[in-house]
């Protein structure tokens, strides 16, 4: 079994709980991912005019991380790392086209183990919703070699085995009409429109999310884990008409209220049920938020870059987790953490058992947990250095080593250019009122022109300064670079990058929900 230790670290100085021995003391798991949502988009997370919703409850009632890491600054190798606890260049989420596309022939490789997976051998009942981007069809069309159904899931409902595209837009802000390439909508492993209607779509994601909690009601011998993974804030922008209008931020609020809204009625759903004690809750964001769309993209707050780059604001995200009884209130950690983190922690502290056949990325620190911290106030004033704070974290484009978070600092052997949200809004790209008028990045390609080599690398505090504004002197910090040469070469001496899984195409596995139909058009209003 693969385990993935992302958000091991999450647990670091903040549960007080015992490791759980038998199923009767598993508590069911719930995760909630944004899709391309930034550091400072919400209220919770310092936006002075994004309204309090109840994603921002579960920061108050639990415990909020300021130093939560993606492994990747991209949707697909990002959620590959979150589901299996291991680098994507380790998995071959890497190549050609930096992300799975639906002429991808492959996806998250069958050798692999899933969080769902790893849970099920407890005991678990699994489910998800929402977006999944870890690959569809094989070489054989429409076979779903690789939907969520094949990678540990019992139950999916409504989902999108791909994404949500600029193309897929019904609202004639940025195309003309909806394209059926790219824009599916999925129940279980069966296209049910293509393209899909964003009306309602965020409602059909929290109805389907309460059916699988509904059944889980009664089986108190079987816990639930459930991966509600949404289509917000991932471009095309939309919301329902409950929720058009609502956000003194604009379209953009309007996309946050209303998964903050999805957040509060399945929350509210467990609390019905009785299960809100035996619930942990955890919440964050796939990558952060995408700079170059304007007003349309998220806000990455003091962080420099954003999605598709390795500064701060392409990797580090919210990050909040509530567990009634066993995280205090209100607690919020600095400590450096991985979403790999979450497997092997999830994992251990449920009574499994994480795989010892292959390298794990994230760490397990349920050892490391502070059994007696009871109050925020305890959290802070006694503030203890851990492992997660000093161990290396490796951020790769694609097969590259392009950054390392190393304790305070963080080294940059490879950079891409990003400009600030005024350059942006002085450019043509960005029209009044931060209007975008196309879906592009400044740049993507890791081993394009646009990307420059340092030598000697670029050396940031990024505890004194997390904006990575002030790069330090490297003759000053020869100590650092020898000690980070050392902790490199050996990373890379033990590293087996997996078969480039981006760089493959074919044409026959692209979706199509009636071949006999040119357009692959479906039940589209």
């Amino acid at each position: 079994m693969a385990s993935k230790n992302t958000f091991v670290a999450i647990m670091i100085g903040i549960l007080h709980i015992a490791v759980p021995a038998t199923t009767a003391n598993q508590p069911n798991i719930v995760i909630f991912l944004a899709d391309d949502m930034g550091y400072g988009d919400l209220s919770s997370y310092g936006h002075p005019t994004q309204e309090w919703g109840p994603i921002d409850d579960l920061a108050r009632e639990g415990l909020r991380f300021t130093s939560m890491y993606t492994a990747s600054s991209l949707c697909s190798p990002s959620r590959a790392a979150l589901l299996t606890g291991r680098l994507p260049v380790r998995i071959g989420m890497y190549g050609y086209q930096m992300n799975l596309t639906p002429l991808s022939p492959k996806g998250l490789p069958d050798e692999e183990i899933t969080l769902a997976e790893a849970l099920k051998d407890v005991g678990y009942s699994t489910g998800m919703v929402g977006k999944w981007h870890l690959g569809i069809n094989g070489w054989i069309p429409m076979d779903g070699k690789y939907l969520p159904y094949r990678n540990g899931f019992d139950y999916v409902g409504t989902n999108l085995p791909y994404t949500n595209l600029w193309s897929c837009d019904e609202s004639q802000t940025h195309v003309d009409k909806p394209q059926s390439f790219g824009c599916y909508l999925y129940r279980n492993a069966t296209i049910i429109q293509q393209p899909f209607s964003h009306e309602n779509l965020t409602r059909t994601l929290v109805e389907d999310a309460k059916t699988f909690i509904r059944q889980h009601q009664t089986q108190i011998e079987k816990p639930f884990f459930f991966y509600m993974s949404f289509a917000h804030v991932h471009v095309s922008l939309f919301s329902s008409k409950e929720f058009d209008g609502s956000s003194k931020r604009g379209m953009y609020g309007d996309n946050i209220r209303e998964m903050s809204w999805g957040v509060g009625e399945v929350m509210s759903e467990i609390k019905r049920l009785g299960m809100d004690d035996n619930t942990l809750v955890l919440f964050s964001s796939d990558n952060g938020g995408h700079s170059e769309l304007c007003n349309e993209g998220g806000d990455n707050g003091i962080f420099r870059g954003g999605k598709a780059n390795y500064f701060e604001g392409g990797l580090r995200v919210p990050g909040i987790m509530r567990w009634p009884g066993h995280i205090s209130p209100g607690i919020v950690s600095s400590t450096v953490i991985s979403q790999m983190d979450l497997f092997p922690t999830l994992v251990t502290m449920v009574g499994g058992e994480v795989p010892i056949d292959r390298k794990i990325d994230g760490l397990n620190m349920l050892s490391h947990l502070p059994l007696n911290i009871s109050s925020a106030d305890d959290m802070e004033t006694t503030p203890k250095p851990t492992e997660l704070d000093t161990r290396p974290l490796f951020f790769y484009c694609n097969d590259k080593l392009f950054a390392v978070r190393y304790g305070a600092f963080k080294i940059h052997y490879r950079t891409m250019p990003v400009k600030s949200r005024l350059e942006y809004g002085q450019t043509d790209t960005c029209l009044e009122a931060g209007f975008p008028t196309q879906n592009y990045f400044n740049c993507l390609w890791c081993g394009s022109f646009c990307v420059d080599k340092h030598d000697p690398p670029l050396i940031y505090n990024v505890e004194a300064d997390p904006g990575e504004t002030y790069p330090l002197n490297p003759k000053l910090y020869g100590d650092l670079l020898a000690n980070l040469s050392d902790v490199v070469n050996e990373h890379k001496a033990g590293l087996e990058p997996g078969e480039p899984i981006f760089s493959s195409f074919a044409p026959s596995s692209i979706p199509c929900c009636n071949p006999n139909n040119p357009g692959c058009s479906c039940n589209y209003p």
